[in-house]
């Protein structure tokens, strides 16, 4: 029984540790394959703290992945619009706990706490991609997803491009 339990257990933490960490909201009707051509462009290039070659980088890569697809891409009359969005924002790490300990202990010449932890902040960075339709231009499909963010510049190296956009159009095609 105890086996029975504890395979369970693993089974469910692998399974949620491998899901795909895209946030998802779209139409009901919507469907790839009732579409045939597509534009992508990448919004937002005014933020300075995301590099140019991984705007131009993400927009390549999602025409190549929708021309693999069987899609053509078509400037001037689209089906739909790829609008790809990074956002480079601030979060916060919340704190351990409420409470600093009334006798902190002393290492190495400073006032240690183990317990404690400040609030500071962090800027996170998100990678939204929204189909839209060229009729109504009403969105069909959006999808939301965190980025590795480092050294307050997002510079993303092509494998990494890559692993973003096929985790993102896996999503597209399964809906």
């Amino acid at each position: 029984m105890f086996r029975k339990i504890l395979s369970l257990l693993t089974l469910t933490a692998i399974v949620s540790c491998s899901t795909n960490p895209v946030s998802v909201e779209k139409l009901s009707s919507f469907n790839l394959s009732d579409y045939s051509t597509f534009h992508v462009k990448v919004v937002g290039e005014e933020e300075a703290k995301v590099s140019p070659f991984t705007k131009s980088g993400l927009k390549r890569e999602f025409a190549e992945q929708l021309t693999g697809l069987g899609l053509s891409e078509d400037d001037n009359s689209p089906d739909f619009i790829v609008k790809i969005s990074i956002d480079v924002g601030e979060g916060y790490k919340g704190s351990r706990s409420s409470f600093r300990r009334a006798t902190p202990y002393y290492r190495g010449g400073y006032a240690y706490d183990p317990f404690f932890d400040d609030y500071y902040h962090q800027e996170q960075s998100y990678l939204r991609v929204t189909l839209y339709s060229t009729d109504n231009e009403e969105p069909l499909w959006t999808g939301l997803r965190p980025t590795k963010y480092v050294d307050k510049d997002l510079k993303l190296s092509q494998a990494e491009i890559v692993k973003y956009v096929e985790s993102l159009i896996s999503e597209i095609v399964n809906s």
